[in-house]
């Protein structure tokens, strides 16, 4: 039998054990849509349960565990046997078949959680999945696989498999852009020392938190992570839902609220939003893309100055972070907002570097790939050494991203290497754009991207979606770009949508915007 000490804290299972001594009767997860809510007590047994059963399955330390589920407590509970050495393998509920395929099989899971939803996406797959053994339905009565229910049967004792630090947690998917996605491999060691960022959000184990993103995603399944290594309450939603949200804060008094700037933007400028009392959030984290200058202030007038926001990736979780502190320094010192426009600085432990084309270090002030070096880093893509080299060619995290620093030590993101619009030989940062039109009083969301242009080689163009209840015509808001943006920058047509397309995170999709209009052409650089 593995033997736990109290401090040790190199794996999840350490984290786990601790708090369930420590807190044992407080109430770890709640699930609101359904009215259950476990104690930190009952979430352990029920894990050392699941992983009973697992093992009484013929699976064994290793083995991958597939999810392909909304947000239900049975996901942490799965993610957290990893306590005996399994390791998860969230799915994006959205994927295509091909998609849901390659996945499975390039990770070898053995096995997959289903909910009742997506039985009928398994069962058309699951015979092309070469190591798929066994189906286990989290709901509903199937007839042909087993429930998450029968696996509550299973002994409530510690499984007694020995964990360290270098064992895998899990292989998260990126989001596959021009080839199928990428595993990156997450080890207990890199979970832990991501909840160890928790003082920067003062997350207490009073505290009532929230995450808005699906549970694939990696920056929820780590929030998450860290509200249970400080004693926090974790509150999951199946599926973001405005309204639902809101009502939570009110109901639940939620202190913390974490999400896609997307997600506060729709939140912020909800028309019923003034009607429910959410003075007792504490922090509002956002995450996944910078957030328009413009937003940030209208959703601090609307929330309290309790904002603050982390910047990484799937490959390097939480790199830098701008505090809560810095935010209402902005909003109080007007020489200092600006910084509103930044993702912070680098977190202690973390070494950055702004770089050309060719890895070398540019000036101060001037735009480059930004590169990290920290604990938080993953150790490589599963399965795809010549990818990982790639990516951490010198000993550095390529982000892809392209930055500048300024005086005081701040990161600003200029763009993504691959939104940087190029006409008539001019650098474009879409960014640049889009920070204007979200200035104009009737737009919620905007995307600008580069069309094909026979003289210019690409075009600069908005979509927007307007706020409810406001109007505005597409001459309103290109005159209103113009005025603010140099003549080769500002947009030269714009479009007015119902609404912008976006994956289940929040993050608007540029590269299916694009493709409408890039049919048929090559891209070219004038």
């Amino acid at each position: 039998m593995a033997k736990w000490s109290s401090l040790r804290e190199d794996t999840w299972r350490d984290v786990m054990e601790w708090s369930a001594r420590i807190y044992p009767d407080k109430v770890a997860i709640v699930a609101p849509e359904d009215g259950r809510r476990y104690t930190y007590a009952e979430f352990n047994e029920r894990t050392n349960r699941l992983c009973n059963a697992l093992l009484g399955m013929g699976l064994k330390k290793g083995d991958r565990l597939g999810v392909l589920a909304t947000d239900v407590p049975e996901y942490l509970e799965i993610a957290s046997a990893s306590k005996a050495g399994f390791a998860y393998v969230p799915l994006n509920w959205r994927l295509k078949p091909a998609e849901l395929v390659y996945i499975l099989n390039d990770s070898g899971a053995k096995a997959v959680f289903v909910e009742e939803k997506f039985f009928d996406a398994i069962r058309a797959v699951k015979d092309q999945v070469t190591a798929l053994k066994h189906l286990i339905a989290l709901d509903g009565k199937p007839t042909d696989m087993p429930t998450y229910e029968e696996c509550m049967k299973a002994s409530p004792e510690d499984p007694g498999i020995d964990v360290v630090m270098n064992d895998l947690l899990g292989i998260v998917y990126t989001s596959g852009t021009t080839a199928m996605p990428k595993g990156v491999i997450k080890k207990h060691r890199d979970v832990v020392r991501y909840t160890r960022l928790a003082n920067s959000g003062q997350i207490r184990n009073d505290s009532r938190c929230l995450g808005m993103w699906p549970l694939f995603h990696v920056a929820l399944l780590h929030a998450n992570f860290m509200f249970i290594k400080c004693g926090a309450t974790a509150y999951l939603l199946k599926r973001f839902d405005v309204e639902k949200v809101l009502k939570l804060i009110n109901d639940e008094k939620i202190t913390h609220l974490a999400g896609a700037p997307t997600m506060l933007v729709r939140l912020t400028e909800h028309p019923d939003r003034p009607k429910y009392d959410t003075s007792s959030l504490h922090s509002i984290a956002y995450a996944g893309s910078p957030m328009p200058v413009e937003a940030i202030k209208r959703g601090i007038a609307a929330f309290g100055p309790v904002f603050h926001q982390g910047f990484g990736m799937t490959e390097g979780t939480g790199q830098t972070v701008l505090t809560r502190e810095e935010h209402l320094l902005a909003i109080t010192d007007q020489s200092k907002e600006k910084i509103l426009a930044s993702v912070g600085k680098p977190l202690p432990g973390c070494k950055m570097r702004i770089v050309d084309d060719d890895d070398k270090d540019v000036p101060k002030g001037q735009p480059g790939e930004i590169l990290f070096k920290s604990d938080a880093i993953i150790e490589g893509y599963w399965h795809k050494p010549a990818e990982t080299a790639e990516l951490l060619r010198g000993g550095w995290l390529h982000t892809g991203d392209i930055g500048r620093v300024d005086e005081d030590g701040y990161v600003y993101i200029v763009d993504r290497k691959k939104d940087m619009i190029i006409s008539g030989g001019e650098n474009i940062a879409s960014k640049e754009v889009e920070g204007v039109l979200y200035a104009h009083p009737a737009v919620l969301e905007c995307a600008v991207i580069g069309v094909p242009s026979e003289a210019w080689g690409e075009d600069v163009k908005a979509i927007v979606s307007l706020k409810e209840g406001i109007t505005a015509t597409v001459e309103e808001i290109m005159q209103f770009a113009a005025e603010r943006l140099g003549g080769y920058k500002k947009p030269k047509s714009v479009e007015i949508w119902p609404e912008l397309p976006k994956n289940p995170v929040g993050k608007i999709l540029k590269r299916e915007m694009r493709e409408k209009y890039w049919a048929g052409h090559e891209k070219r650089v004038h």
